[in-house]
């Protein structure tokens, strides 16, 4: 079942959607190599809930990152290092959320400020990956949450190496538009000419796939007989993850996880603004290379990160356009729903998925 095009711009089917994600949802938010010192953290602000992930010397909790004084952000950054100190009159707070420092502390009632404490969400993993639970009221398991897709993605989470880039991108789109480009390649041959085509992605079906609920993931086969460079090939002969294809996971309702060959990872992460507006939050890691790299090898692996990356902000790029296209183009047709063929497998699970959390 397909979605019609009121879906993608009317604000009270937003609020309807986002209501769902609070109450039922898992929140993919980080890898733990993000948070492997002590006070790492990362924000991340999530239908209407600011959030900060933290090391608390070895142990990670999650807290709305607001401080209780009056009111402002404790952390403005999107990642960083320090204490859980709000900038405005250094209210700090500790792993149990409670305030333990203050400007002029004498001067409030002690018992009031004793009895202050962040809210706090609860944390749980797929292997390295971090979850956060919106509604404590959910009484969902991450596993049970994941299904089928657990024991996978579990394992590809052990191999991201060092974070390179955190940033976000802006989009004039429905955040479903978004996870429907992600969900197929039958666009990556006449879109993506430049880089998934020119890596031979796009032109071949796939045929290892698999659902579990709103989640899904889909290895994209790669043409067969191209160039390959063998340097490159030398360096990262000996990452601990390869795999033949473009893998790619969607997370339901927020993230995307993506690898090409094992040769680095893409994490991303669609935040709804508006029903016409998204932001997707973008972070890329390397792999893991278990040999000891020569310096020459080092800057070669180092090239390789920075090629990564420019493949993957032209083909967001490319991406963007599609999709702002679509979405100023919605309201020329209301009435009419868009058409998925064969190729585009996934979007009709999502569809379908999706249609019934909605009671259509």
């Amino acid at each position: 079942m397909s979605l019609s095009n009121k879906h993608y711009t009317d604000k009270q089917i937003l609020d309807v959607e986002l209501d769902i994600f609070q109450k039922q949802s898992w929140i993919l938010v980080a890898h733990k190599i993000e948070l492997i010192n002590n006070n790492d953290f990362v924000t991340f602000d999530y239908i209407q809930e600011k959030i900060f992930v933290k090391n608390f010397n070895g142990i990670i909790k999650a807290y709305q990152n607001i401080c209780l004084h009056r009111f402002n952000t404790i952390y403005e950054e999107d990642f960083g290092n320090r204490a859980s100190s709000c900038l405005y009159h250094n209210w700090t707070y500790n792993k149990e959320g409670k305030v333990i420092a203050s400007s002029c502390r004498n001067s409030f009632d002690k018992e009031e400020i004793e009895d202050l404490k962040l809210k706090e969400y609860k944390v749980d993993y797929c292997g390295n990956f971090i979850f956060i639970k919106l509604n404590e009221l959910n009484s969902t398991s991450l596993s049970d949450y994941l299904g089928d897709i657990f024991s996978k993605l579990e394992y590809i989470s052990n191999h991201f190496g060092d974070k390179i880039v955190d940033y976000k991108k802006e989009h004039k789109g429905n955040w479903k538009l978004l996870v429907e480009n992600v969900l197929e390649c039958y666009h990556c041959s006449s879109v993506h000419v430049n880089s998934f085509a020119k890596l031979g992605y796009g032109f071949a079906k796939p045929e290892k796939y698999g659902f579990f609920e709103g989640h899904s993931w889909c290895e994209f086969p790669k043409m067969s007989g191209l160039h390959k460079n063998k340097l490159i090939d030398k360096i990262l002969n000996s990452r601990t993850f390869e795999c033949d294809g473009y893998m790619h996971f969607y997370i339901y309702p927020n993230a995307f996880i993506s690898s090409v060959e094992g040769k680095g990872f893409y994490f991303g992460f669609i935040i709804p603004q508006t029903a016409s507006q998204t932001v997707l939050r973008i972070r890329y890691f390397s792999p893991i290379i278990e040999k000891k790299l020569t310096e020459s090898e080092k800057n070669i692996f180092d090239f390789i990160n920075k090629s990564s990356l420019d493949t993957l902000e032209l083909v967001l790029n490319e991406d963007k356009q599609i999709i702002e296209n679509i979405q100023s183009n919605l309201n020329s047709l209301p009435s009419n729903s868009p058409m998925f063929g064969l190729d585009e497998f996934r979007i009709n699970n999502f569809h379908n998925f999706f249609s019934k959390k909605l009671n259509l």
